[in-house]
């Protein structure tokens, strides 16, 4: 409470006519604090689940989420909790993720879009909306057919540019039964490597075929959910970003964009996740935020030459990828959390007795990307976060030298980092490494793809110091996009002092209230 009233005293304005918040919410119990005092108890809203909290704990990310329809979903209304805790995954999701929907039954009887989209707000409350317009109870069972839509949709993203580049999670919903062979298995296997997937499954209902689904996730470096009729479905199926909490350490601030008071009042929060770092591995107890309307007055930050650079600066923060740097001890230990049956237990599994207080590997903490390297197609190492970075498609163009340099500089994103022999031997882990603020937007020095906070593609900003990408000779792309990967146009030599105080001071300022 301390620090939270000390960077209130020096950030708020004397006459509290500007409208921002800094609040907190916590991991374990999901209790919530914010300044200025509310009386929150009437809201009934777990902040855990909320986009800003997810957003913060975790790296964009893209998400499919394939959703049984079949008649027996009619059973004890699970038709009406599987529409429910579709809504609830799309509220842990903000602009720098990507996503649709699957609806199947007998065939894949509905789809929300055939590319994944970046999950706006608009584009949110268009996916409920298409929810509530679809049937949700007729038919029978197909797990292939849906299935194979899922990487078909991924193929066509990846190489349409319609995607965060980053991880892939898939969650897979079913209460019923149906035909899956050893070749269906091999298929998702392999897709799932070729396309970094990471596959969610949830049996609803004791008829539920649990084989299938728990070996859909063990085999590809998921959790099985076994969800009993009358639980909270909504609730286990949108803690899926855990999953990645536990393998993702954030350093920097991400950002989001949202309203208060209605649409007159827009504000922009910039979240850090706050950890305990009294055990080997990093343990997420909380995120906090706070908006940058608290600084200063977002009509009068609008006016300023630097705005634009901001904007595209923040976007970086919050769109880099993150590894997933969980091995298989942390991933039973993650399943064994959720319940015994949801422990891997096939031969091909390590750690199947895995317990609660084992002791696991840990990675060197001190293995790091270099953040300023760009590939020799100007790619950031970020971009190589789920990609081979020793043996790459050929079609992708790059040398046996540009492959060497990748794997030199982006030892964290390619996940060549080295792990400890055995059980860990640290008992606790190192703070963050201080990230410099940086001076200048990726889209001006390298290639980048998707879209910034306010919503729109990602490029290089006209008050930019300057636009190295602008000089540029066309190059064959490692991945192919129907959107800009930077702009055209020369960036004029603004001065970007502003940005650079007001992120330096919003850094220092969320850092403060985490007590780091």
């Amino acid at each position: 409470a301390g620090n939270y009233h000390g960077v209130v005293a020096k950030e708020a304005d004397s006459d509290f006519a500007r409208v921002g918040y800094l609040y907190f919410g916590e991991q374990a119990t999901g209790a919530y604090a914010q300044w200025p005092q509310e009386d929150a108890c009437t809201w009934g809203l777990d902040p855990r689940f909320r986009p800003w909290y997810a957003a913060a704990a975790t790296g964009p990310k893209d998400v499919i989420i394939v959703v049984d329809v079949s008649g027996s979903m009619l059973t004890n209304n699970r038709h009406v909790m599987s529409q429910k805790a579709v809504e609830a995954i799309l509220d842990t999701l903000t602009w720098k993720d990507f996503a649709t929907i699957i609806l199947f039954n007998n065939f894949v009887s509905a789809v929300y879009k055939d590319v994944l989209v970046p999950v706006t707000d608009s584009e949110r409350d268009a996916m409920k909306q298409f929810c509530k317009n679809q049937q949700w109870a007729a038919g029978g069972t197909n797990f292939k057919s849906p299935l194979r839509k899922v990487f078909d949709i991924l193929h066509t993203s990846i190489f349409g540019g319609h995607t965060s580049m980053c991880q892939k999670a898939v969650m897979f919903l079913t209460d019923g039964q149906a035909a899956f062979e050893d070749s269906d298995f091999e298929f998702v296997k392999r897709k799932s490597i070729e396309y970094d997937v990471f596959f969610f499954t949830y049996a609803l209902g004791e008829k539920a075929d649990a084989t299938v689904v728990k070996r859909l996730a063990c085999e590809n470096r998921g959790v099985f959910y076994p969800v009993a009729d009358g639980s909270d479905l909504a609730k286990v199926m949108s803690s899926y970003f855990e999953y990645f909490a536990h393998g993702q350490e954030m350093c920097s601030s991400s950002f989001v964009k949202y309203t208060a008071f209605g649409p007159g009042h827009v504000l922009y929060a910039g979240c850090m996740p706050m950890y305990d770092r009294t055990s080997p591995s990093p343990e997420l107890l909380g995120v906090t935020c706070m908006d940058i309307n608290m600084v200063e007055d977002i009509s009068v930050m609008k006016q300023e030459a630097g705005w634009k650079h901001l904007m595209c600066v923040a976007s970086d923060m919050t769109k880099m990828c993150r590894h997933v740097d969980l091995q298989e001890c942390q991933r039973q230990k993650i399943r064994l959390s959720v319940s015994k049956e949801s422990v891997c237990t096939d031969a091909s599994h390590d750690f199947r007795g895995v317990e609660a207080d084992t002791v696991c590997p840990c990675i060197d903490q001190g293995c790091v990307d270099n953040l300023d390297f760009r590939d020799e197609k100007q790619y950031f190492c970020d971009a190589w976060v789920g990609d081979n970075c020793t043996h790459t498609d050929p079609l992708w163009g790059y040398s046996e030298e540009g492959l060497k340099e990748v794997q030199e500089n982006c030892k964290r994103s390619c996940g060549l980092c080295g792990w400890s022999e055995g059980a860990c031997s640290r008992t606790s882990s190192d703070e963050c490494p201080v990230l410099p603020v940086p001076s200048e937007c990726r889209a001006c020095l390298g290639k980048v793809s998707g879209y910034d906070l306010e919503g729109v593609p990602m490029s290089c900003p006209p008050d930019a110091p300057r636009d190295l990408m602008s000089t540029k000779a066309p190059t064959t792309v490692r991945r192919t996009t129907s959107e800009p990967t930077a702009s055209a146009s020369m960036c004029q030599a603004l001065p970007c002092g502003f940005v650079l105080r007001l992120l330096a001071v919003f850094a220092a300022a969320v850092m403060a209230s985490t007590g780091q």
